[in-house]
């Protein structure tokens, strides 16, 4: 075999868009291949189920199927692989991401759908209806303006789904679609599943749910563990002959068959005082409301499961009860006492908490590390390493947690919350994207904290394990709780679990698929039906991107310059009162032609006011000055009034700088941006839309920042000082902007952004129209002049 993979783009014969040949694949960072040996092929208009135990390499297959590995993904293929032409042209292939936040790079909806519209070439004017049909098929009710940067995990794979299904691509990869779904939704991308595959496409699909899928899909391949393939063959026949060897594989639950109530174990009695208390409590997002008037006990030795709808404010719930966010009205009280007045190191003891996202919750840069809480070299304590082979992740101790499947990372953290004692576990879907045997470990651990008599609270989708394992299950929808109480008296209350989503639409839907071609819904580009996406969304997740002012109006690279040129301006203040005029004529023009609220311009400066302060003192205390200056003699510093002067001329300048850099943040978009400099200056879209990858982090900033540090208060490390924690902070961050620009730039690939579209600005299209017209220029000449005029004329 070769030492890197031969590549052929040829004409195939019998219709076969792909062909694997002895092909294996390693991750850089790993000793043993992924996949090893893997002879695969797939025809036009064929569906493909791989099934496999969580890790084996499936995700990884699909990607070299995608050309995605290598290239846009670090990695070794071997082998041979040969594509169809129809696979090499842009956006041939339309993938769905097993992680929810690795599949955007764009800021708003309607953005995001069309960036895959772009790369195809697709008019600008078809583009809207496109995208409003492909969010109606994904079942994604939100406006195109919405930043999907807010949305629940269930919202923003469902957004995947309608940015695959817009491209109209011959080859569609569903990785694990249906992972952060709730029952309903979890059955409409089943649907739209099926009405592809009747279309004629051609689907690769990965889905630990996978039997109501058996029959839409053609043909299944079965891997092993160490990532080959055990059998391929017809997708029922395969599934029904192998059936033992799925449930020893932890493929497939022993016995399973669908599920139509709990089970016959009893539910524990809630006895005793609560070890929480929710009374009353309100969240609002803004001003926009998430959920009212919520009250819930929960108590020692139960498992009380949190369920409802894709974005019902679940997380967010769970989020108030750990203390990590406050409600807006009412308490949470943790043994009697308001959770508020309890210091952050005695509620990490108490609770434990963990993250929906799995990345949220790794502070160190190895998986041993992670589960040990510290750095432990290649030492690993027992208890840490058993836990590590309790959840199958022994082999990777010595890797790093972002580097594992996403499989693997929600088992990692849910380890590393499992691995101390506390009161209370919350654990937000600790089970996504688990097979069947490694779901089952997680729940009997749950189980058995239980019996010891912790209290676990969980939310999850999945209704099965709420029928066998919970004590007590809390119904969330439209903003509160509809329901308390055992599963048993839930399944009695057939309306609501249709309200809450929590029985899939095959229990509801009885129009026939020949109804609903007549009716013209089904997939495809032949569907003109109207749109039903909804443009008075009140969903808490869809804000809006509003900008007013002058910025909106101003060619956006154009008035980057003049940002630039002005701040290049108010460097020639060189004395105070010329400082100062320039630092507040920017303030002044940011509140009035920018439309900027004085609030939000003072909470943005006032992150750096502190740093500037020290830096004014700096020079205050160690500026030399000319002989006979008075001086002031403390300690080691010399405080001098020339100092203080000089020190606040620098300061003031370098003030100004940053408020034309918020002034440009805050009154224009980013994606008007990258867009302007394509279309008015012929900037190669890879650059443009990378330097959007590398952007994309700045409005996420405060984000991971606050998650970061949650993450460090839970596991009891966090540094008692701000200083100190921008010091402990900066390294991590730093790691996650890249691994974020570098997801972007692969979903950007992903989408379409290869090979001409990439480099020529003219062989793409656009959605959006960014205008430039001698206005701008003028606009830019008076903006810099004013700066010019402000040092020329103040003394």
């Amino acid at each position: 075999m070769s030492t890197t993979a031969t590549a052929r783009v040829i004409e195939m014969e019998e219709g076969r868009l792909l062909s694997l040949s002895g092909v294996s694949v390693r991750y850089e960072q790993e000793a043993q291949p992924t996949l090893h040996d893997i002879d695969f092929s797939i025809h036009s208009g064929e569906s493909v189920l791989f099934l496999g135990p969580s890790g084996c390499g499936k995700s990884t297959l699909a990607m070299v199927c995608a050309n995605l590995l290598p290239g846009a993904i670090e990695g070794v293929v071997t082998g041979q692989v040969e594509r169809h032409p129809a696979l090499a042209v842009p956006g041939a292939v339309g993938y769905v991401f097993q992680d929810p936040d690795a599949q955007f790079c764009m800021l708003t909806v309607g953005d995001e759908v069309a960036f895959g519209l772009e790369n195809q070439r697709v008019a600008p004017s078809d583009m809207p209806q496109v995208t409003r049909r492909a969010l109606r098929q994904a079942g994604l009710d939100v406006q195109l303006p919405a930043n999907h940067a807010t949305f629940s995990g269930g919202m923003k794979q469902k957004l995947a789904v309608a940015c695959a299904l817009a491209m109209d691509a011959p080859l569609v990869v569903f990785d694990e679609p249906t992972a952060n779904l709730d029952p309903k939704s979890t059955r409409q991308v089943f649907d739209v599943i099926a009405a592809l595959r009747a279309s004629g496409r051609t689907l690769i699909v990965i889905e630990h749910k996978f039997e109501p899928l058996l029959a839409q899909m053609d043909r299944v391949v079965l891997f092993t563990r160490d990532g080959r393939i055990h059998r391929t063959g017809p997708a029922a026949q395969v599934v029904s002959e192998e059936w033992a060897w799925l449930v020893e594989e932890g493929i497939a639950k022993p016995n399973e068959t669908a599920l139509s109530g709990p089970g016959t174990r009893a539910p524990r009695e809630p006895s005793g005082q609560p070890v929480l208390s929710v009374r009353s409590a309100s969240l609002k997002y803004g001003q926009t409301p998430v959920w009212d008037d919520i009250s819930l006990d929960v108590y020692p030795g139960t498992i009380t499961a949190i369920v409802g709808p894709n974005g019902g404010g679940k997380s967010s719930l769970l989020q108030v009860m750990a203390g990590l966010q406050k409600p807006t009205h009412g308490q949470v009280a943790l043994h009697g006492q308001a959770i508020t007045a309890i210091k952050r190191s005695a509620r990490a003891q108490a609770i434990s908490y963990c993250f929906q996202n799995p990345e949220y919750q790794f502070i160190y840069e190895r998986v041993a590390d992670e589960v040990a809480n510290r750095m432990v070299e290649h030492d690993v304590p027992e208890d840490a390493r058993a836990l590590l082979q309790l959840l199958g992740l022994e082999g990777a101790a010595q890797q790093s947690p972002f580097a594992l499947s996403q499989g693997q990372k929600r088992r990692l953290s849910v380890a590393v919350m499992l691995k101390e004692d506390h009161d209370l576990y919350l654990l937000d879907e600790p089970t996504f994207g688990q097979d069947a045997q490694t779901e089952a470990v997680l729940m009997e651990k749950f189980a058995s904290l239980r019996e010891t008599g912790k209290a676990v609270v969980m939310t999850t989708h999945d209704m099965s394990l709420v029928a066998r394992y919970a004590d007590q299950v809390a119904v969330l929808v439209d903003g509160s709780i509809s329901f308390v109480g055992a599963p048993a008296l839930l399944w009695e209350n057939e309306r609501l679990m249709h309200r809450a989503h929590l029985l899939d639409d095959q229990a509801v839907d009885t129009e026939p698929e020949a109804a609903r071609k007549a009716t013209g819904h089904e997939l495809g580009p032949a569907s003109t039906a109207p749109s039903t996406v909804s443009h008075t969304s009140t969903a808490p997740s869809a804000q809006m991107l509003r900008r007013r002012g002058l910025g909106p109006h101003w060619n956006a690279p154009v008035f980057l310059m003049a940002i630039f040129a002005a701040a290049l301006a108010a460097i020639f203040a060189n004395h105070l009162p010329q400082a100062i005029a320039v630092f507040l004529w920017p303030v002044l023009l940011g509140m009035t032609v920018f439309r900027i609220s004085p609030f939000a311009l003072a909470k943005r400066l006032s992150a750096f006011i502190g740093f500037y302060v020290l830096y004014t003192w700096s020079y205050v205390a160690f500026t030399r000055v000319p002989p006979g200056v008075p001086v002031i003699h403390l300690l080691w510093m010399h405080p001098s009034l020339s100092g203080l002067m000089t020190g606040l001329v620098l300061a003031f300048r370098m003030l100004a700088a940053v408020v034309l850099g918020i002034v440009f943040l805050s009154a224009s978009d980013l994606t008007d941006l990258v867009v302007g400099w394509s279309t008015g200056f012929g900037v190669a879209p890879k650059f443009t839309y990378g330097m959007l990858a590398g952007l994309h982090f700045m409005p996420l900033f405060r984000t991971e920042w606050t998650k970061l540090r949650q993450a460090r208060q839970l596991r009891g490390k966090d540094a008692p000082f701000a200083l100190a924690r921008a010091v402990t902070y900066a390294l991590p961050l730093l790691g996650q902007a890249i691994r974020l620009s570098e997801r972007v730039a692969i979903a950007m690939e992903a989408r379409g952004l290869t090979g001409v579209a990439a480099t020529d600005a003219t062989a793409r299209t656009y959605a959006r129209a960014i205008s430039l017209s001698a206005r701008d220029w003028l606009l830019a000449a008076v903006f810099v002049a004013s700066f010019v005029a402000i040092v020329a004329i103040v003394p």
